[in-house]
């Protein structure tokens, strides 16, 4: 009897291979791998538009967050093509710009908020300062690009993420309001 592969498993290939694109420790040196190996980027991109459009992604957000993240990997995007991967965490962990202390910027089934505190899923007394969600309307560049393309293949949740990583939060320490985007950037640029 034949095995039956899920959606998942038949696109696990391309989204390691995309994990290996978007990794800041190439073995290239020098050499930039989108240019020294162009033309199967630009294949492996096209692999992954197709990947994107399968039905069957249509209850499995998880793969459809690390195909995202695989295509603009072999795009050469760097840093979000190996950080998109927070919204099927449905958080990131970043520090405040303006004193250094980590804020977990959670957006899932426990609300949509800032706080210092990494056990805030356990009903804890921690100071919880709800996000500023971008207006998807007033996206810009990839953050429009990524929020349009979750929204025309019907992964409405993710899209909604989306405005939340593109969006501001408020430090749960010194209340400096900061973007979201920016401090994953600059944290993992670093």
């Amino acid at each position: 009897m034949a095995r039956q592969w899920s959606p998942a498993d038949r696109q696990m290939p391309l989204v390691l291979a995309g994990a290996i694109a978007a990794s800041i420790d190439q073995p290239y040196g020098e050499q930039d791998p989108h240019v020294a190996y162009a033309s199967e980027m630009s294949d492996l991109a096209q692999l992954a538009e197709e990947a994107l459009r399968d039905p069957a992604l249509g209850d499995d957000p998880g793969t459809y967050v690390y195909l995202l993240a695989a295509l603009i990997s072999f795009e050469g995007v760097e840093i979000w093509g190996e950080q998109l991967d927070g919204l099927n965490d449905d958080e990131y962990e970043v520090p405040c710009p303006s004193c250094s202390t980590e804020n977990f910027i959670a957006f899932g089934e426990y609300g949509c908020f800032s706080t210092t505190d990494s056990m805030y899923m356990n009903e804890t007394a921690a100071k919880k300062v709800p996000l500023q969600p971008a207006d998807a309307s007033t996206l810009e560049g990839l953050a429009q690009r990524l929020h349009s393309r979750a929204l025309a293949d019907g992964h409405t949740d993710v899209a909604h993420k989306l405005t939340y990583v593109f969006g501001k939060a408020q430090c749960a320490e010194c209340d400096e309001i900061f973007s979201v985007a920016e401090a994953i950037t600059t944290l993992w640029d670093a």
